[in-house]
């Protein structure tokens, strides 16, 4: 595994760095905070990045995208968030649902559907989890009973992000009797059909990300099948593939994040006068987490490593996410601590900057049930690497 860029590592980032540099200046950044008022902003970067050819970068050329290795993508993840870049808004579509299509789809799914994934027409979501069914994904009830032409769907989803946005979801329902894992048909679902009922979920925050999803008698046609009918079950192991790779490798920048604190400890005194950076406690703290960052970089270097040598992202993808979730909390918490209470909370009218890590610090135990919770991640390095046996 190497650490430092390679010579064509080096001049993509190089590209990469001067694209943002004169592409930012020209967004024209939103002012509305809720979802919809930000989605044709979101839907305008989507179609810059597109443009220039950074959209689905690890895609194959055919399909639109510019068939880079893991590690380009990683070193283009790195430099956005550098530049202080938006987030895409079709993450779902573009790294989950996208490289599903077309590693299973038919010739016609990839036509219809994958363009518009890069371009930013079509946002996705994913229809897996259930109130009875997060963790234990296989112990799914929803229903998809054989009618003429198609599938009748009923059940519920929950947790879905951004489902009141998408036009397309990634669904899960079972459709056989026989053992569970077995018995499960992988489809894509049109969210505007009839008998798709979207309600949104208000968290903490008080904005609605996650939202309940009802299918009361909803028709899919045949050929919004992906894979074999009642095997699904491979089928989703590929999207969780890689929104495994996704988490592992970081959906927060954790180095960055421990450069932004040093720099706000630097420009702050305690309640005392001095510096805030000379107590020994917090710098303790600070050293701490810049340790466990460094070592959550080398974890994703390892798992991009394997995944830019065309081999399965495999349970190493388990380690990343053990270990980036409670980095990512320990973050926030820190920088939280070091503001007086109302500052933390967003009391002020104008939010001041530790909104952002009380977000963070939310997202981040969100993130730890994600694709996978601590303990189904637990039971896969148990059995895979460990040679453990299951319970």
């Amino acid at each position: 595994m190497e650490l430092a860029d390679s010579p064509e590592e080096a001049r993509f980032r190089a590209e990469i760095r001067d694209w943002l540099g004169s592409a930012l200046p020209k967004l024209p950044w939103p002012e509305p905070p809720d979802l919809e008022g930000k989605l044709p902003f979101w839907r305008q970067w989507q179609q810059m990045l597109s443009d220039a050819g950074y959209a689905g970068l690890s895609w194959p050329e055919e399909y639109g995208g510019r068939g880079v290795d893991e590690k380009l993508r990683a070193v283009f993840n790195d430099e956005t968030d550098r530049a202080g870049a938006p987030e895409r808004l079709n993450i779902i579509g573009e790294d989950f649902a996208g490289p599903t299509i077309a590693d299973f789809g038919t010739a016609a799914q990839k036509e219809r559907f994958l363009r518009p994934i890069l371009t930013g027409e079509e946002i996705w979501c994913q229809l897996f989890s259930e109130p009875d069914a997060g963790s234990d994904l296989a112990s799914l009830r929803t229903k998809a009973t054989k009618v003429d032409g198609g599938w009748r769907i009923d059940g519920q989803k929950i947790w879905t992000s951004r489902a009141q946005l998408a036009a397309h979801a990634i669904l899960l329902a079972r459709t056989g009797g026989g053992p569970r894992h077995k018995g499960i048909t992988y489809f894509l679902l049109p969210m505007d059909s009839a008998g798709v009922t979207v309600r949104p979920l208000a968290h903490m925050l008080g904005e609605a990300e996650f939202n309940e999803v009802f299918l009361d008698g909803v028709f899919i046609p045949d050929e919004l099948v992906v894979g074999e009918v009642d095997g699904g079950w491979r089928v989703a192991m590929g999207t969780l593939g890689y929104e495994r790779v996704a988490i592992a490798t970081g959906r927060v920048n954790t180095r960055r994040a421990v450069e932004d604190i040093v720099a706000d400890i630097a420009a702050r005194t305690g309640d005392d006068g001095a510096p805030l950076g000379a107590d020994p406690v917090i710098r303790q703290k600070v050293a701490d987490l810049y340790g466990r960052a460094l070592t959550h970089r080398l974890i994703g270097q390892r798992v991009v490593t394997l995944a830019a040598e065309g081999g399965p992202p495999g349970p190493v993808t388990s380690i990343g996410k053990l270990y980036f979730c409670p980095l990512v909390e320990d973050l926030a918490d820190f920088r939280l601590s070091l503001d007086p209470l109302g500052d933390q909370f967003g009391l002020d009218d104008e939010l001041a900057g530790s909104s952002r890590w009380l977000r963070l610090a939310y997202q981040a135990r969100g993130t730890a049930i994600a694709g996978g919770s601590t303990y189904i991640q637990r039971n896969i390095l148990a059995e895979r690497m460990l040679g453990m046996p299951r319970s």
